[in-house]
């Protein structure tokens, strides 16, 4: 085909994308009766071809898989008037479709022998004479009586096969109605290639992605089978061609699989209907791998299986789905039991020869390749713009939860900062009376200096306020601890020296056992460490046994660029902390209520390290409660 037929294909293209026209002619075609003859042995030859048993049939011929050559004979019925006699410059015309086909051979008996032209999708010479996806023959111009035309096929896909002999006056006429069927083919996969990147471009998603690819693979498709992708890759040969096209062709079951299981995926779909789309997708490369070992008949095979149980694995994958609700299921198994019957009847009408009419075959039309992607198209777009209508939902009604929440955390917040101040107040309110009642105790203290029981009493009074005093301390600090921002370069502090000068307050220092690091740094917010560390080793010198060592030691983690104080001391059995409420305001063990303490003090340590990004860890060793602390460096 030359640069000028491909132009005028070309040029059909636009026209009749623009203007669909009908045009009215006389009858175009001549009366032809058909046969056909399976060479199973491929023994036959056109001089022994008239000998052997044809089988007549009427419409096109439908034989399924089938590698043999194909013998068709053509009679034309005799001529009626001089027009249908035609002459050298205007010859009747045969029409083999569609293009796919790839050996064809044409015989007709001129001059006392057998004429012999070629053609099909891997010919290379090739003079169609027609500008669309069918290939064309002229013929000798016809006299009465008339011989038969001879037609032998070999294709390596399904074999349907579409014949007509047309007057030349009326070929244009019938292909440039079929041009025009074939535009319209093709610009509605463009536009729904267009729409579904354009969805894409607005809103990422997986199912949109597939799509997307698939309808890629549906245009490609589509110019592969109309014979212009030999033109777009004009330095390859035509078998190499032709098998770029079956490829794209087996891309389109892979991608039909893919989309099943991104319109899923959200759902929860079994494990079972996953692995099944794996060995889906498996058994399309293992495809590929058939047609480039020649074994290509046999890819068609698996490929047509891939394509009839894809339904049926859907129907499945949709019914096991966890979180799909009852409606969606019932929409898209009706889409797949109406995809599934297509293919049946398609099937019916490839493998059965069977001619196929009425509302039967418009369904059969509805399904054939020439309208790529309208079903799945429609089918995605409704599902996105549904699943775009829930999650706008969705996003509402979060976006209310969300106000919701940010009012009622505002209404907290405005509570917190009012019981703050009130802790503010009350703590400096209450730091008077008690500073007060002490000087008075002092007095009276000096006063009595021989009435024992008074100065027991005095002593009761003086142990009160001191609690009283460490309460109000406490949650000072804790109000504190909540409202201090700690800067974001912390202070280095030498463990040795903050460690040393913590226990220098205690008159039993030699009660702790001290082992740090050389060289060991915390670095943190020196308010926040020194809460931490001065309230573990009160908590560890009150409630440690009075003939046990409290352990202290120290060390840095190069590694991690991390340094862990740690301290243990061994209790009573009977007084071990319950570990699900260690750190809980206010909670005391019941064994250590006659001692002082108020149950804050590990809840200030916990607050702490949390406001410096530090671990605080418990653990139980040999009778041993032990603390650890990591301070991130």
């Amino acid at each position: 085909m030359g640069r000028a037929e491909f132009m005028l294909r070309l040029v059909f293209l636009v026209v009749f994308a623009l203007f669909q026209m009908p045009v009215s002619a006389a009858e175009p075609g001549y009366s032809v009766s058909q046969a056909y003859h399976r060479d199973t042995a491929a023994d036959v030859s056109i001089d022994a071809v008239a000998t052997r048993h044809f089988t007549p049939y009427e419409g096109p011929l439908r034989l399924g898989f089938e590698s043999s050559a194909v013998w068709i004979e053509l009679t034309p019925v005799p001529w009626t008037s001089p027009a249908d006699v035609g002459d050298a410059k205007n010859p009747p015309i045969l029409r083999v479709g569609p293009h796919s086909l790839d050996q064809i051979e044409v015989y007709e008996f001129v001059a006392g022998q057998w004429a012999r032209q070629l053609g099909g999708d891997q010919h290379t010479n090739k003079a169609n004479i027609c500008p669309d996806d069918y290939h064309c023959f002229a013929l000798s111009p016809m006299k009465a009586p008339t011989s038969p035309v001879y037609v032998r096929i070999q294709t390596m896909g399904l074999m349907v096969i579409e014949t007509e002999i047309l007057r030349s006056d009326a070929l244009m006429t019938v292909v440039a109605q079929r041009t025009g069927k074939i535009t319209f083919s093709l610009t509605i996969a463009i536009v729904l290639l267009v729409f579904g990147v354009t969805l894409l471009a607005i809103e990422r998603s997986i199912l949109l992605l597939v799509y997307s690819v698939f309808q890629l693979a549906v245009v490609l498709f589509v110019v592969a089978n109309v014979g212009l992708l030999a033109h777009l890759l004009p330095g390859w040969s035509t078998d190499n061609v032709d098998k770029i096209s079956t490829v794209i062709f087996f891309a389109r079951v892979a991608l039909t699989a893919l989309i099943g299981w991104a319109l899923l995926e959200a759902h929860q779909p079994s494990e079972t209907y996953k692995k099944m789309i794996m060995v889906m997708i498996c058994l399309c490369f293992i495809n590929l791998g058939l047609i480039y070992s020649e074994h290509s008949l046999n890819a068609t095979r698996l490929n047509f299986f891939l394509f009839f149980i894809n339904p049926l694995v859907q129907i499945y994958g949709i019914l096991s789905c966890v979180n799909l609700s009852s409606v969606r299921r019932g929409i898209y198994v009706f889409c797949y039991g109406v995809n599934l019957v297509l293919i049946v009847i398609g099937s019916l009408f490839v493998f059965s020869n069977m001619t196929i009419g009425g509302p039967v075959g418009f369904f059969h039309s509805g399904n054939d390749w020439r309208l790529n992607g309208v079903i799945i198209g429609l089918i995605v777009f409704l599902v996105v713009l549904s699943e775009q209508r829930l999650r706008n939902s969705a996003r509402l009604a979060e976006l209310q939860t969300l106000r919701s929440i940010s009012e009622q955390a505002r209404a907290n917040e405005d509570k917190l900062s009012e019981r703050r101040a009130l802790v503010d107040m009350l703590t400096h309110e209450l730091k008077n009376p008690l500073g007060t009642i002490r000087f008075a105790l002092a007095s009276l203290k000096r006063q009595i200096t021989g009435d024992s029981d008074s100065l027991q009493r005095l002593q009761r009074i003086d142990a009160s306020v001191n609690r009283m005093d460490d309460l109000i301390e406490h949650v000072a600090r804790s109000n504190k601890i909540e409202r201090t921002e700690i800067m974001a370069q912390p202070e280095s502090i030498p463990a040795l020296d903050i460690v040393h000068e913590l226990i220098q307050e205690y008159p039993d220092v030699d009660r702790f056992k001290i082992s740090i690091q050389d060289d060991s740094v915390f670095k943190a917010d020196r308010q926040m460490l020194i809460v931490i560390l001065e309230n573990l080793l009160s908590n560890a010198h009150k409630y440690a046994a009075f003939d046990e060592k409290i352990i202290v030691t120290v060390t840095t983690e190069a590694d991690t660029g991390t340094t862990c104080f740690e301290i243990s001391n061994a209790v009573a059995e009977d007084q071990e902390p319950d570990e699900s409420r260690l750190f809980e305001r206010y909670y005391r063990h019941p064994g250590v209520q006659n001692q002082p303490g108020m149950g804050i003090g590990l809840s200030l340590v916990q607050s702490a390290a949390q406001k410096i990004g530090a671990t605080v860890l418990y653990r139980k060793e040999n009778q041993r409660v032990i603390f650890t602390v990591r301070i991130p460096n």
